[in-house]
């Protein structure tokens, strides 16, 4: 009896030391764990607007309250972009991270076997499937979590537009009287931040010249040029045009100036994408505004730009630990309660199954890209360093009041230089 108790007592033991390695080892317990339990990953999270950091802030401290054993640190940094490359150059990848997984420099991420597949998650399935098949890999893997979808629009104040009977444009000729008519009232028609001209660079070139991307990929391959295209040139000049209706002190405004002038009716309109919506409810919650797709010359012809946004991937390269917290992560964030708070605070329409767009005077610029003309951003075509240059381009054609022949000549010359050999 005596050999039989001390076996049971010895096998109680045992079972309680197994017990408490495999608590250890389990990084989604939720139990009262020390500070050397806890397992600390760093989210480098790429989007710098005050309303979606903050979104993400939020998520993450009721994450932490369920699962206290994980220690979630946001790192958002200027210039994003240069910043992972660079870290993805030097094998410093972060554990978590937002990308895009739409474009050739997240393929090229993917075939290099830094990114962590993701194809056999259960919250995969939790996604829209037109926008997941959106960042199907060639390998035909999903190796992020698309978490919202984004666009490019005219937000318009909705009072403004009343007061002055004006309706909301569908061609670009009805755009243009709108910002005759509020000019000729001492309203400034289009507020524009042209010291960060690049996203209204692709709004603009893809409303006014609907297949100008597919064009200048052509001419990164040396196969045709955009010099002499009419649809270039139209491009070119309508763009101009627009600045004759601009804020005057455009080249000196940054794009979240701007979301804060038009927040404090400083303008009747801006070019905004989504991610724009969060910030402008911050500056002013009791704004009453919508948005329309920039129109082209006609209704048929109109094309918005859209694509997928805030997709979090996990680093192929992570410890073991650090993977199972981030996927412990997106596994939280996928249920559609998370997610419906996500969009709310943040502004950006979420594309996880159960979730709807709390804004019913934004509703009709989602609805036009379910049903109309849709273009994915330029990255997912062109090389981001050929598209980051065409910024500095397009700033210089409106800086230094260049002609609309010499700006084509010189988007040629740009495309070439920056084009893969």
């Amino acid at each position: 009896m005596k050999r039989s108790a001390k076996l049971s007592v010895t096998a109680m033991l045992l079972m309680s030391i197994i017990l408490t390695a495999c608590g250890k080892e389990n990084v989604a317990d939720n139990g009262n764990l020390s500070k050397s339990d806890v397992v600390k990953i760093e989210f480098f999270q790429q989007q710098g607007e005050e309303a979606i950091q903050n979104a993400y802030h939020e998520i993450i401290a009721d994450f932490t309250k369920e699962y206290p054993n994980i220690e979630i640190n946001m790192n958002t940094v200027p210039d994003p972009v240069k910043v992972l490359t660079s870290r993805f150059a030097t094998n410093d990848i972060p554990p978590l991270f937002t990308d895009f997984p739409t474009q050739l420099q997240f393929k090229e991420k993917v075939k290099n076997g830094y990114i962590e597949n993701l194809s056999d998650q259960p919250f995969i399935k939790d996604v829209n499937e037109k926008y997941l098949d959106m960042t199907v890999a060639d390998d035909g893997g999903y190796y992020s979590l698309p978490y919202a979808r984004n666009y490019m629009a005219v937000y318009y104040n909705i009072n403004l537009f009343e007061q002055n009977n004006v309706k909301i444009p569908t061609t670009y000729a009805e755009f243009i009287e709108a910002c005759k008519l509020f000019q000729s009232k001492g309203i400034t028609s289009l507020y524009l931040p042209l010291k960060d001209v690049g996203h209204i660079f692709q709004a603009t070139n893809i409303a006014f010249a609907p297949g100008g991307v597919e064009e200048m990929v052509k001419v990164a391959k040396g196969e045709g040029q955009v010099e002499g295209n009419p649809e270039f040139l139209e491009f070119a000049k309508k763009l101009r045009e627009l600045t004759q209706y601009a804020n005057k002190d455009a080249f000196g405004v940054s794009a979240q100036m701007m979301q804060e002038a038009f927040a404090n009716g400083q303008a009747a309109m801006i070019i905004s994408g989504s991610y724009g919506r969060g910030n402008i409810k911050v500056a002013n919650p009791n704004l009453k505004f919508g948005a329309f797709p920039l129109p082209n010359d006609t209704v048929d012809t109109t094309t918005a730009l859209s694509g997928v946004n805030a997709s979090l991937s996990i680093s192929a390269k992570a410890k073991p630990e650090e993977k199972e917290a981030a996927l412990t992560f997106l596994k939280y964030i996928a249920r559609p309660e998370v997610a419906q708070k996500w969009s709310d605070l943040s502004g950006e329409p979420s594309i996880i199954k159960g979730t709807t767009y709390g804004d019913q005077y934004l509703q009709p610029i989602l609805d036009f890209i379910d049903n109309g003309r849709v273009h994915d951003w330029m990255s997912s075509t062109l090389e981001s360093a050929i598209v980051t240059e065409l910024y500095s381009t397009t700033q210089g054609y409106l800086i230094n009041n260049e002609t609309p022949e010499q700006y084509l000549k010189n988007i040629d010359e740009t495309i070439k230089l920056n084009a893969v050999k």
